[in-house]
C-alpha cells in the first residue's frame, strides 16, 4: 500500500531547518503489534475527538496542526537506562527531524516531526500496554507521512552511517551525517522493482523435497552476491544449477537480505525472504530450452554454476515472465492432486563401482546411456518426468518430448517381458502425469515384428538406434535420419 499524507499547515508551523536530524524508527514486530499499531494511529491516523478526554493541554496544539485531519503519532516506551541510544534519542529528538521507519530489514516510510510531547493516558487509550505493562507514551505527532512504493534496504541506509543491520532500538542520526544519507533517501523509495536470476544452493536447500511437500508458497534463499542491491518487491526467476539447470519458479522479495548463523559451524551466511506465484516444476525453463531459445541467448552464459544473484535489465526479464506465464502453476499442489517434477536427463557414466556383501562389484547401465545417446540425437528439449501421487508412491517416466507431447519409457533390452513392462508402464504414466500424451517405447535394438505389431494396436510407436541414427516405427522423434 502506498499511502501519502501531506498536511497544509506543516509549513507554517515547522520552519525549515538546517540543522534537521534524522530518527530511526523501528516500527516493532506482531509480537509489540508494531504492524497494526503503524495502521492505526500513522497511516490512518487518530480522531482527537476519540481521545480528548485523555490529552489535556496537549489537545489545543494537536488541534493547530490537524484542525479536521486524523491526527498521526506514534510512541515509543520509555527506557530505563540513561545513556543507551534511545533514551539518547528521546531526549535529543527535536521538531522539524525526518523520521525513517523501519521494519524486516528496510525503510518503508517517512515523516516529519511536527511536535513532541509525553502523554501516557493518550498512549493507553490508543495503543494500551505492551507485555510488561509499559505504554508508549513518548510521543511524536507527525506530518508529511509518506509510504515508499519500494522500501529502501536497510544497509543502503545504516551503511553509510555507520551503522549495523539489523537496526534493533530508536536512534538519532546527527544533522550532518542525515545529510550523506538524504540523497539515497529521497531517491531510493522511488526505485522501480528490478530483476533477478537468483540461484538456489542445494545444499542449503532441498528444492525438489519442498515442492513435493505441497508447501506454502514461500521460502528462503541463500544470497552470495548483490547483497545490498536486492530490494523487497524486486522479482527474480529461480535458477536451480548443474545437470538439472534452469529456471523452476518466479517470484517476489519480501525482506532484504539478511544475515543469519548457520547451527553447524557457526558462519555467517545472508538470506532473503521470497514469495513464489509461479511455479515450473512440470514445465521448467531448461537450459537447454534458452540456450536454443535467440531470445535467451544471453541469459546461460550469465548464470554459470555458483554465480548466486545475477541482475537482468527490463529486457531480459519480460521474455522469461511472459514465457513462464504460458506454463507451470500459480500455487503448490493441493493435497488430492499428484505432484510432477520435469528434469533434463542427467548424465550418467557407463560403469560404476559398488560395494556389497560380497565385496565390490562394477554396474552397468545400458538404459540410462541408451537414453543419453537418444536425447543427443534428437537434439531439442527431452524432460525426465517424476511424479509424486496423494497416495506416496512415485511414479518415474524415462523421457517426455514436449514438441511432440510424447511420454517414452526405455529398456535395456527388447525381450518380450520388457517391452510388456514398457506398456504397463506408458500406460499408468500417461494416466497420472500427461493424459492424452502420445506413447513410445525406446528399445536398444529393432524387436521382432509381432511386438512392433503388439504396440502398433495399443497406438504405441518404437524407437531404436541403427548405427549411429535412431529410427522410429512410425514414431516422431526428430533428427534427419529417423525413418
Amino acid at each position: 500500500m502506498v499511502g501519502t499524507a501531506r498536511l497544509s499547515v506543516t509549513i507554517a508551523i515547522v520552519p525549515i531547518m538546517n540543522d534537521e536530524q534524522l530518527v530511526l524508527q523501528p516500527r516493532g514486530g506482531t509480537r509489540y503489534n508494531g504492524p497494526a499499531n503503524f495502521d492505526l494511529s500513522v497511516r490512518r491516523g487518530v480522531r482527537l475527538a476519540d481521545h480528548a478526554a485523555t490529552l489535556g493541554a496537549d489537545l489545543a496544539v494537536l488541534e493547530t496542526l490537524y484542525r479536521d485531519e486524523p491526527a498521526r503519532i506514534w510512541g515509543s516506551t520509555p527506557t530505563r537506562s540513561s545513556g543507551n541510544a534511545k533514551a539518547v534519542a528521546l531526549r535529543g529528538r527535536k521538531v522539524g527531524d525526518q523520521v525513517l521507519f523501519y521494519a524486516d530489514m528496510a525503510f518503508f516510510a517517512k515523516a516529519t516531526i511536527l511536535h513532541l510531547f509525553h502523554n501516557p493516558d493518550l498512549a493507553k487509550s490508543v495503543w494500551g500496554t505492551d507485555e510488561d505493562g509499559d505504554t508508549w507514551e513518548h510521543i511524536m505527532a507527525l506530518g508529511d507521512v509518506h509510504e515508499f512504493e519500494v522500501p529502501i534496504p536497510a544497509a543502503r541506509i545504516l551503511g553509510p552511517l555507520g551503522l549495523s543491520t539489523p537496526l534493533r532500538s530508536l536512534t538519532l542520526v546527527s544533522a550532518d551525517k542525515h545529510t550523506s544519507v538524504r540523497d539515497l533517501i529521497t531517491a531510493g523509495g522511488n526505485r522501480p522493482p528490478a530483476h533477478w536470476i537468483l540461484g538456489c544452493d542445494l545444499d542449503q536447500w532441498d528444492v525438489w523435497s519442498w515442492w513435493e511437500s505441497r508447501s506454502a508458497s514461500t521460502a528462503t534463499l541463500t544470497i552470495t552476491r548483490h547483497v545490498d542491491e536486492l530490494r523487497i518487491g524486486d522479482r527474480f526467476a529461480l535458477w536451480v544449477s548443474g545437470g538439472t539447470a534452469g529456471i523452476y519458479a518466479i517470484g517476489t522479495l519480501t525482506s532484504t537480505p539478511y544475515p543469519v548463523e548457520s547451527p553447524e559451524d557457526g558462519a555467517t551466511r545472508h538470506v532473503v525472504d521470497v514469495r513464489f506465484d509461479r511455479f515450473l516444476f512440470d514445465r521448467p525453463l531448461t537450459r537447454q530450452a534458452l540456450e536454443s531459445d535467440p531470445v535467451f541467448a544471453d541469459l546461460t552464459t550469465m548464470m554459470s554454476d555458483g554465480a548466486g544473484s545475477v541482475p537482468l535489465t527490463p529486457g531480459q526479464w519480460t521474455p522469461i515472465e511472459r514465457t513462464a506465464d504460458d506454463r507451470g502453476r500459480t500455487g503448490p499442489a493441493e493435497p488430492a492432486e499428484t505432484v510432477v517434477t520435469s528434469r533434463p536427463p542427467g548424465s550418467v557414466p557407463e560403469t560404476a563401482i559398488a560395494s556389497g556383501g560380497s565385496g565390490s562389484h562394477v554396474v552397468d547401465f545400458p538404459e540410462a546411456r541408451l537414453v543419453e545417446r537418444y536425447a543427443d540425437f534428437v537434439d531439442r528439449e527431452l524432460l525426465c518426468l517424476s511424479a509424486l501421487l496423494p497416495t506416496g508412491e512415485r511414479l518415474v517416466c524415462d523421457l517426455f518430448d514436449p514438441a511432440t507431447n510424447t511420454l517414452i519409457e526405455a529398456k535395456a533390452s527388447n525381450r518380450r517381458q520388457d517391452v510388456r513392462m514398457a506398456l504397463g508402464q506408458l500406460l499408468d504414466y500417461r494416466h497420472h502425469l500427461k493424459p492424452g500424451a502420445e506413447l513410445a517405447v525406446l528399445l536398444p535394438a529393432k524387436p521382432a515384428s509381432s511386438i512392433i505389431e503388439v504396440l502398433r494396436a495399443q497406438g504405441v510407436e518404437v524407437i531404436y538406434p541403427d548405427g549411429d541414427v535412431f529410427r522410429g516405427e512410425g514414431a516422431r522423434i526428430g533428427g534427419s535420419s529417423s525413418g
